[in-house]
């Protein structure tokens, strides 16, 4: 029974922590709160982004102009030869494949141009075993 009371008098130091971190939650949101509510945040934000915007547009055409100057292709051009690339590849799919089912109805006899039937005999097939 004394072992309860000494514990009930000694103060948990791990309640504590989270009581201390509860409340500075609190008061971080609370501040966070009032000023990101505030026309002088949205103002800032605005003209953050924006100057953020512009110098990464300059950025882009510095590395264009760097570029060109080494004569290297740009991103955008090295995506149009990539999309090219991938039409001429798509095209020369097709047509080799249009080739094989050409090569493969040659192959059954079926194709218009084919060799006519056969229709001389060998003379070791005569029925009468003349040759002539």
């Amino acid at each position: 029974m004394a072992e309860q009371q000494q514990s009930k008098a000694t103060p948990d130091p791990a309640t504590s922590f989270r009581e201390l971190v509860s409340q500075w939650e609190k008061g971080i949101n609370e501040f966070a709160s009032k000023t990101m509510n505030s026309d002088e945040f949205s103002q800032a934000m605005n003209k953050a982004t924006t100057a953020s915007t512009s110098m990464q547009h300059q950025l882009g055409e510095l590395i264009g102009r760097y570029l060109t100057t080494l004569n290297l292709p740009s991103r955008a051009e090295m995506v149009n030869i990539a999309e090219r690339l991938q039409a001429i590849e798509t095209s020369l799919h097709r047509v080799s494949t249009q080739l094989d089912k050409l090569a493969g109805s040659a192959g059954a006899g079926g194709a218009p141009g084919s060799s006519p039937p056969r229709t001389k005999r060998p003379p070791s097939a005569e029925p009468d075993g003349k040759a002539s």
